[in-house]
């Protein structure tokens, strides 16, 4: 019988992975007194001070903005470990690890939002969060 990994997902709040087997998605903000979008939430907006928001999923592609590759990362991180900042349409820049061979990033290309482990502790336990991922076939 093969043991179960233990597993947490970082900030369900604002990250989701549909249990019907549909795409992960993050859930951007957009302020009701003046419309700008943010992600991750906010609790007041800084551009109205408005305190409510509606929550909807943001789109899952968007244009690699910059990165760095860290070759020594914390414990419980694997190296080579790219992170960048990913632009999307709607003008939020969103920064996360990035699930590509660092020799195969280019600043300017296509990644879109998937799951992935993120860490791993001494004992096993996963982190799971959003990924970017080169686009596959049908992903946008």
């Amino acid at each position: 019988m093969t043991e179960k990994t233990e597993q947490v997902i970082f900030h369900p709040d604002f990250f989701k992975i549909p249990e019907d087997g549909s795409k992960p998605y993050l859930v951007e903000s957009k302020c009701r007194g003046c419309g700008k979008l943010w992600f991750p939430k906010l609790p007041i907006c800084p551009a109205c001070l408005s305190e409510t928001f509606d929550d909807t999923p943001m789109e899952r592609v968007g244009k690699l903005y910059s990165y760095t590759v860290m070759y020594i990362p914390q414990p419980g991180l694997k190296a080579p470990l790219a992170i960048g900042y990913v632009d999307f349409s709607n003008g939020v820049r969103v920064g996360a690890q990035i699930d590509v061979l660092p020799e195969k990033i280019q600043i300017g290309m296509d990644l879109q939002v998937e799951s992935g482990v993120i860490r791993e502790d001494k004992t096993g336990k996963q982190t799971i969060s959003y990924v970017f991922r080169e686009v596959s076939e049908g992903g946008k």
